[in-house]
């Protein structure tokens, strides 16, 4: 169902151009750039100052710890991650986005032509480019994501969840939301320095290798690093998400947007737990988004009514670059509705064939070594 123009669609546009144009030429478009710059110059130099310490840690008596690891086969001497994890530090390595791993497999436009006059009609009325491809991905979660610097590196990533729970109105709202930070390139312009961010994150909050430094030099030059940099670019972040949260409202209205940001903080977690204890090999199992889809539909009314107010009540977000949701909420609710012909239907009905598709992903989730939920926000899309 593609979006209608009208006096709407050019209310949005002519408030996107407004926004765009205060961004880039005053002081907001300076800071955003400068922050930027300075975790550029840190992600450069993390390496570089994480291999030097490994190196005198090494020759200081780092290296009894790394030769009993090894004499173990718990490490390779070539593997320079498993040295410097040893050491109690964090490597990062290359960052290459494994986009099949991370991001899921290609939607196509037979398998969703609904969904994709959808996407088409969001994007001329927010200004965006179009998207190079749309991903289905493995989580509940929805985001724009660039690994360089034209269309074909572009992609809106939809986690299937989301079409299982969703109604056609929320769906808007969350996909409008992320072209409009694809229209104001914010996916682009952040994008290495909140990877390299999540990164330290994800590593930080591991566990140390049993046999190395539980703490030390490395360790401590990597929380610093990673406190640095999240400092830096969280304010930026925030403000870019209240911002695309106003434009959905505009185009979606505040009700549906405000329903499909409590929706997705209530199924993240849920879908977390479903994974945790799925068995894929248990004969005769569902599939995974089989299973989700029957679990959701059973949760009872006083169910979900305790969980949106424990959700709402959360006055910490989950992630440094999301407002909390009861902040989120008062920025979108003050917005009117607009509804859609259909809005109400599942958003399950731009798929042309939902159960296919769930056994497909199903099947490509599990055949993976290690799934990656890098564009997983705790506190929704």
């Amino acid at each position: 169902m593609a979006i209608e123009s009208g006096r709407g669609g050019a209310d949005v546009r002519s408030s996107a151009q407004a926004l765009r144009s205060r961004d880039e030429s005053g002081s907001n478009g300076s800071r955003l750039r400068t922050r930027v710059l300075a975790v550029e110059i840190l992600r450069r130099a993390y390496p570089v100052v994480t291999g030097v310490g490994a190196g005198v840690l090494l020759i200081c008596g780092g290296f009894v710890p790394v030769l009993r690891r090894w004499l173990g086969d718990e490490i390779r001497l070539r593997d320079p991650a498993g040295v410097v994890g040893t050491l109690g530090g964090v490597w990062l390595g290359t960052d290459r986005c494994r986009v099949d791993a991370e991001l899921g497999p290609n939607l196509e436009r037979a398998e969703a032509p609904e969904l994709y006059e959808e996407i088409e009609g969001l994007a001329r009325r927010l200004g965006a480019s179009l998207p190079g491809s749309v991903r289905l991905t493995f989580l509940p979660c929805c985001g724009v994501v660039s690994w360089g610097h034209n269309a074909r590196s572009r992609s809106l990533v939809l986690g299937l969840p989301l079409l299982q729970v969703l109604n056609r109105d929320e769906l808007r709202a969350v996909l409008a939301h992320e072209l409009a930070h694809l229209a104001r390139g914010d996916a682009a312009r952040l994008a290495r320095a909140t990877r390299f961010v999540e990164r330290l994150e994800e590593e930080l909050d591991g566990e140390t290798p049993c046999g190395g430094l539980k703490d030390g030099p490395l360790r401590s030059w990597a929380r610093w690093a990673y406190q640095r940099a999240d400092s830096w670019i969280a304010p930026l972040a925030r403000a870019q998400e209240e911002r695309a949260d106003r434009l959905a409202a505009g185009i979606a209205g505040g009700g549906p947007t405000a329903s499909a940001l409590v929706k997705v903080a209530l199924m993240q977690p849920i879908f977390r737990e479903l994974l945790e204890h799925h068995d894929p090999a248990r004969p005769g199992r569902l599939n995974l988004y089989a299973t989700f889809r029957t679990l959701w539909r059973r949760l009872s009314p006083e169910m979900l009514m305790s969980l949106r107010h424990a959700a709402l009540a959360e006055r910490t977000s989950g992630t440094s670059t999301h407002p909390p949701l009861l902040d989120r909420m008062v920025i979108v609710q003050g917005q009117p509705d607009r509804p859609f012909p259909g809005g109400r239907l599942p958003a399950s009905t731009f798929l042309a064939d939902l159960e296919h598709l769930e056994e497909a992903l199903d099947r490509r989730l599990f055949a993976l070594d290690r799934p990656q939920p890098s564009v997983f926000h705790r506190a929704g899309s």
